[in-house]
């Protein structure tokens, strides 16, 4: 039976085991031949987001293989707004909006709000938080 996931990641990129072992949860979900609908970036996850990320040459590069699950995958990588202008992820409207040059959030991540997150959990089996 397939089951679909919502997976909601509440731990930092780095500094943290929990950015990495979401990632690896969300892995095992599509690679177990479930579907991933939803990945939703909250609190400090959304620093997943920040395409300016820059790990050591030693380090994962959570950014890169967030990017490549979605394009494998086809879920949608939703990023808290409220959430990510308080931690400085920046999306390029908002950079617009305001004036700014530069913006550090990207596609595949999308910009969203509670309600897409209520939504994904209301169509999904199963809701994980990491």
């Amino acid at each position: 039976m397939t089951l679909r996931y919502t997976l909601l990641v509440t731990q930092p990129a780095y500094g943290r085991q929990g950015g990495t072992t979401a990632l690896r949860f969300a892995n095992s979900v599509y690679e177990a031949g479930h579907q991933l609908e939803t990945v939703f970036f909250y609190l400090d996850g959304v620093s997943h987001a920040n395409y300016l990320l820059s790990p050591a040459s030693d380090e994962i590069n959570l950014y890169a293989r967030w990017c490549a699950l979605a394009q494998r995958s086809g879920c949608s990588l939703l990023v808290c707004v409220s959430a990510a202008e308080r931690r400085g992820v920046i999306g390029k409207a908002h950079a617009s909006l305001n004036g700014w040059p530069h913006y550090n959030l990207q596609s595949p991540f999308i910009i969203a709000g509670l309600a897409e997150l209520s939504i994904a959990m209301l169509q999904s089996d199963r809701v994980v938080q990491l």
